[in-house]
């Protein structure tokens, strides 16, 4: 990538973002946007702790919570030092201790304040998600937000610490936020929650644009941790819909919130989250599946959900799994109080109330995803099903919300 190629990737990101973005070449700054004097920059004390970081992509979030990312290229000399980002407004005394720990000199307290208060409020989420975004634009290699969390050497004793608190909580224990254009992400979590979905959770949050919420707190992290609480309880809600017992869900939502407060970092409480999440839906979809279900009947549940958008036939998954379709059609009887090809079809009708909820496809759309014969046929079965004709099904849910 020549020069002027790297100026324009620079320009082009700063416009779209607001975000401060360095170029550095054999540890000297070549270009900064904005283009101000380096006694006004507060990523000093950043950079020495990014650079310890052996990954091309990696973050850091200083003592006064402002987001900072750094991304190298192994074809290209040099790397790109993002940030400051923040997600509340500064406050006097924020920006006194940001100059204080940045080690710039009070005399410049007006010109700071003007540039730090011109970057524009982003969640700790939207910042990595826009610092995956440069590193796909400059090495068109892919990351998500969800990786970019699990590659920090921390989380290798912190994931641990959790489970052990989890176990440790739940079985000895017997004795947004105001939301705003986040609903529609906020009902899709829900839903996958509600039917045990992991594999959806997992796409969507490596996929999806993250919403913007309201303001629910005077600082960085206690903003987190309110946001937190909140994504737990309506979780546990839809878990508990979903068939999870009660209490079991209500112990797991006391134990992270417990865990939560003890946390001091944004990027912990966001990757907590996440497993959060990841945690009651894997739950529900247990839950689902009777305890002496066998190892057969599991497979074949994966299977199924895995196909959902292919002709799923009763041969076909017995082939796959080794077994003839009479064995496995008995066993699966046998485990789940259901035949095989009543459990596919549930499975498809629950999945067109999912599109017909959270998009905008046409039934027609719909109806070939799912592998109908027809469309007339697939409103026939839906019907049949919910007693409601799809678009029925989708104009209430709408009115509802």
């Amino acid at each position: 990538m020549s020069l002027k190629d790297i100026y324009f990737l620079l320009d082009s990101f700063y416009n779209i973002t607001g975000l401060p973005i360095r170029y550095y070449s054999n540890e000297q700054l070549v270009r900064m946007l904005p283009d101000i004097p380096s006694y006004l920059d507060p990523v000093g004390k950043a950079l020495p702790v990014l650079a310890q970081d052996e990954f091309n992509v990696s973050y850091h979030v200083s003592e006064d919570f402002l987001f900072y990312g750094k991304i190298t290229n192994d074809g290209l000399a040099g790397e790109f030092i993002l940030g400051p980002g923040y997600y509340t407004p500064l406050t006097k005394n924020h920006l006194s201790k940001i100059m204080i720990h940045s080690t710039i000199s009070y005399q410049h307290s007006t010109l700071f304040a003007e540039f730090i208060t011109k970057i524009p409020l982003i969640s700790f989420e939207g910042f990595l998600n826009s610092l995956c975004f440069f590193n796909f634009a400059l090495t068109r290699k892919r990351i998500t937000v969800e990786k970019l969390l699990m590659t920090g050497n921390h989380f290798n004793s912190f994931e641990a610490d959790i489970k052990n608190k989890m176990s440790q909580n739940l079985y000895e224990t017997e004795t947004e936020l105001t939301f705003h254009n986040t609903y529609t992400l906020e009902q899709q979590i829900i839903e996958f929650v509600r039917t045990g979905d992991v594999e959806r959770l997992k796409a969507l949050f490596e996929n999806s644009v993250r919403g913007k919420g309201g303001l629910v707190a005077k600082d960085a992290l206690r903003q987190e941790k309110n946001i937190f609480i909140a994504s737990v309880t309506l979780v546990t809600r839809a878990a508990i819909e979903g068939g999870l017992d009660m209490e079991t869900a209500y112990h797991l939502s006391d134990t992270y919130i417990q865990q939560s407060e003890s946390l001091s970092r944004l990027d912990t409480l966001s990757f907590l989250r996440q497993q959060m999440v990841f945690d009651f839906a894997g739950r529900v979809a247990m839950n689902e599946i009777p305890e002496k279900a066998s190892l057969i009947t599991i497979e074949c549940i994966q299977s199924i959900k895995k196909n959902i958008n292919s002709i799923i036939l009763v041969s076909k998954i017995a082939s796959d799994l080794g077994v003839s379709a009479s064995y496995i059609s008995r066993r699966f009887n046998e485990d789940m109080g259901i035949s095989l090809s009543s459990y596919i079809h549930k499975i498809k009708m629950e999945e067109a109330r999912k599109l017909l909820a959270f998009s905008d496809k046409p039934l027609s759309e719909i109806s070939n995803y799912l592998c109908f014969s027809s469309q007339s046929y697939f409103q026939n079965q839906f019907k049949k099903y919910t007693g409601e004709t799809p678009l029925k099904y989708r104009n209430s849910f709408r009115n509802c919300t």
